[in-house]
């Protein structure tokens, strides 16, 4: 990402080092991009941070002019190592969880294709009974027409915990499954803009190079209402919807130099030119066939992703052993207190 900056899914000048008050709007916010990479450039460093930081007792007070009350100041004990530690296991549970998911993801490149066949199918049945019984080819507006696949990234959505309860998933799982649904889609695109073979559709080299180039300007007049930021459940599959929906586009290999073979010099002269165009076939850029590329792609990153998610808990040895060298005294930090006045009722 950092030969092409308009590929990268967020910008460092985005956040402020400084800037520590995110974290209360965590609970609005369903998106990718907001760890600060700059303050933490990598997973662990939030935790060695955070053990760095001395035992808390955050005192809040009720504020004087609403009057003396039994419970006007109460002192609440933060230890960052128990805190440590209460994080670190939520990371495995997430993780335990999204290796299941990742399973699952795997397995959705080809369900994607057979609903969107069947509902191609369905849209052809419900056109021409439509224009078979009112004789005027118009549609009502009224019934349901089939989308272009059925999304399975919103499975867990519209899970009702009534018909199993044993796999019904926790709220929180089912923002966390979308995430890394949209996050592993925007993966397989980036891989597939960075191969130096292109967008590999065929055994024609340009229209594989064609289809890299028409991939990377649909993904950045898609990035900032799919990817980035704050977003809607089921963009990932909202994208693969749209590349799906993309008409063929016909264009000369020579309309356009990033994609054109090129020529020998010698041959300038217009008849030899002309001839030498009109006997090349058209390029032809399929949108469809992209898509398929990058669900296949998409179902071998969540196969490696998988493993990834597996050996996390051997990941956080070196945590946990300075968490416990915190909580039994060898590694020592001083005490702080911190004083809150809040409209405490």
């Amino acid at each position: 990402w950092d030969e092409d900056e308009d590929l990268k899914p967020w910008s460092e000048d985005s956040f402020l080092e400084g800037d520590k008050r995110l974290g209360s709007k965590l609970l609005n916010y369903h998106g990718l991009s907001a760890l600060n990479t700059t303050t933490f450039p990598t997973w662990d460093s939030f935790f060695n941070e955070l053990l760095e930081q001395p035992d808390t007792v955050l005192m809040i007070k009720t504020p004087a002019e609403l009057g003396k009350r039994m419970y006007s100041e109460i002192d609440i004990d933060i230890e960052p190592a128990r805190l440590c530690a209460r994080i670190i296991s939520v990371r495995e549970q997430i993780a335990g969880e999204m290796t299941g998911d990742l399973k699952s993801i795997a397995n959705m490149g080809q369900l994607i294709f057979n609903s969107y066949m069947k509902n191609t199918k369905e849209r052809r049945d419900t056109k021409k009974k439509t224009t078979e019984g009112n004789g005027l080819g118009t549609v009502d507006d009224d019934e349901p027409k089939p989308l272009g696949f059925d999304h399975p990234s919103s499975m867990y959505m519209t899970f009702d915990p009534r018909d199993d309860a044993e796999f019904a998933p926790s709220p929180l799982r089912k923002g966390n499954f979308d995430l890394l649904y949209n996050l592993v889609t925007q993966a397989a695109v980036l891989k597939l803009l960075e191969s130096e073979d292109g967008v590999v559709v065929g055994e024609d080299v340009v229209q594989n190079r064609a289809s890299q180039l028409f991939l990377s300007k649909f993904y950045k007049d898609r990035l900032l209402t799919h990817f980035v930021g704050s977003q809607w459940y089921g963009k990932g599959d909202d994208f693969i919807e749209e590349l799906m929906f993309g008409s063929p586009i016909m264009m000369s290999r020579n309309q356009d130099k990033d994609i054109d073979e090129g020529g020998e010099e010698g041959e300038e002269e217009g008849g030899i030119e002309e001839s030498k165009i009109s006997s090349t076939p058209p390029l032809e850029i399929e949108p469809m066939r992209i898509a398929e590329q990058v669900l296949l792609k998409r179902d071998k990153l969540a196969l490696e992703w998988m493993e990834i998610m597996e050996a996390a808990p051997s990941e956080h040895t070196d945590i946990r052993k300075s968490q416990l060298d915190r909580l039994t005294g060898v590694a020592k930090a001083e005490p702080a207190k911190f004083v809150l006045e809040e409209d405490f009722q």
